[in-house]
């Protein structure tokens, strides 16, 4: 009876989306380490030993396996496939990526890719990964719903702030409208205003340019009076 609770546990688990439910790593048919999250889901590794037929060029794949899992794949340079099986609606396929991802990395951080390279596809020797992959799987987990949770909340509150400001937008409509022509009429009067100053030049520099020649006329005068009585008339001139 408490084995039937759990199982149903399992159950109600998958159907409300607990997530990654089983996650391997392997080459050819042969699956070097995995990890089961939940006995519900039967035969993981006859599934992932089918899958890993399938795959042997690099790059990133999907298998929907029923309406309620789906595979990810990831093969990396040296044939080498990540994957893990999800429920459909638990995980992105995303984040499932970024989870297989994040096992490719701990994985060559633990084997040489030189050993991972010319060790034969049955081998045994990367079966301690297994405890690597639970422990990502339990991280993965316990952080994702909350994670999940909390970008929720985050686009929730920038959509209340985005629908608050537009309609602040909305309401300053008219003076928006009002700004915008004053800012015409600021234009307009400063030009009209490089316009009269340009003139308001040429008219000083004219006037300066008068003032200046009266000056000269009136010096040049003067010096011609000084002469003519200096020298009683034009006596010094004929002399």
């Amino acid at each position: 009876r408490a084995r039937e609770r759990e199982r149903e546990r399992e159950r109600e688990n998958m159907e409300s989306g607990a997530g990654i439910l089983y996650a391997f790593v392997g080459r050819g048919r042969t699956v070097w380490a995995d990890h089961q999250a939940t006995t519900a889901f039967q035969n993981p590794q006859k599934t992932a030993s089918q899958m890993l037929a399938k795959l042997s060029q690099e790059g990133k794949y999907t298998f929907q396996l029923s309406e309620a899992r789906t595979a990810y794949c990831l093969v990396d340079h040296l044939g080498v496939v990540f994957g893990c099986v999800a429920s459909s609606t638990g995980i992105s396929s995303t984040s499932a990526m970024v989870f297989l991802g994040d096992l490719n990395d701990q994985f060559y951080c633990q084997f040489a890719a030189s050993e991972v390279q010319t060790c034969a596809e049955t081998t045994t020797q990367f079966r301690r990964f297994s405890m690597t992959m639970k422990k990502a799987m339990e991280i993965a987990y316990s952080g994702g719903q909350g994670k999940i949770s909390e970008v929720k909340r985050q686009i929730e509150d920038t959509r209340q702030i985005m629908s608050s400001n537009i309609d602040k937008v909305l309401e300053r409509g008219e003076r928006l409208e009002d700004v915008m022509g004053k800012s015409e009429a600021m234009k307009d009067t400063a030009d009209q205003f490089r316009k009269k100053g340009r003139e308001l030049r040429r008219k000083m520099w004219w006037q300066n340019t008068k003032m200046k020649l009266i000056i000269a006329g009136v010096v040049l005068l003067l010096i011609l009076i000084i002469f003519f009585a200096a020298c009683s008339g034009v006596t010094c001139v004929t002399k």
